[in-house]
């Protein structure tokens, strides 16, 4: 096999190592939503548990990407493989984190007296919404191309305008306890969105070089 060659695969490889993370955090984000919507403590624990694998992941794809870059002689595209790979697998451990963060409210507070938290319907939704543009956006990567920016940009911004709403709505009806919870809650599925917007700015530079600024 030829130098060029392997080096190409090796480059899928870990591009595929990207995409496997991220359809790992879009199930601990499932899950977290889930717990919301169910008020399963003991599936929101299994995702605070699973963390530290999402993060191990994270560092494998880093240390994969810093081990081409040694060993390799990577030209400017290549370069952009790379250096997107690292960029991503950061937005996807943040996001994992959003959805670690959830379930800790979810598994809820010491105070004995606080009640489980009752999620409303419009913050689930949100949550689904958001998961759905993750989706969307590893499923760009994962076909090499970028031709699914423009309805993931159309999304992002339903996500910005239904997380809005929420909030007015969180702040108009519920005791402060809930609301700094749920308003946290909301906040995290707004900022999935916003993560997998970064990473289709990271597809487009893979592909045409150019750097931009879609999550304005």
């Amino acid at each position: 096999m030829r130098p060029r060659e392997h080096f190409d695969q090796a480059l899928d490889a870990l591009r595929k190592q990207v995409v496997e993370m991220g359809r790992a955090v879009s199930v601990a984000l499932e899950q977290a939503i889930t717990a919301l919507e169910r008020g399963d403590v003991e599936l929101a624990k299994a995702v605070v548990t699973g963390d530290t694998t999402l993060n191990a992941a994270k560092d494998a794809i880093e240390q994969q990407a810093v081990n081409l870059i040694a060993t390799q002689q990577p030209v400017a595209r290549d370069l952009r493989r790379i250096v997107a790979a690292i960029a991503m697998s950061y937005e996807l451990e943040r996001i994992a984190d959003y959805a670690k963060s959830t379930a800790k409210m979810v598994i809820g507070s010491p105070d004995p007296n606080r009640g489980p938290l009752a999620a409303p319907a419009e913050l689930v939704v949100l949550g689904k919404t958001a998961r759905a543009n993750l989706d969307r956006t590893l499923a760009a990567l994962a076909n090499g191309g970028a031709d699914a920016i423009k309805d993931i940009i159309a999304h992002e911004d339903e996500i910005d305008h239904e997380y809005k709403q929420l909030k007015r709505t969180l702040v108009a009806k519920l005791t402060p306890p809930e609301t700094a919870d749920l308003l946290f809650i909301a906040h995290n599925f707004e900022r999935v969105s916003d993560r997998a917007l970064n990473m289709a700015e990271k597809i487009i530079f893979i592909s045409s070089g150019d750097q931009v600024e879609l999550n304005d």
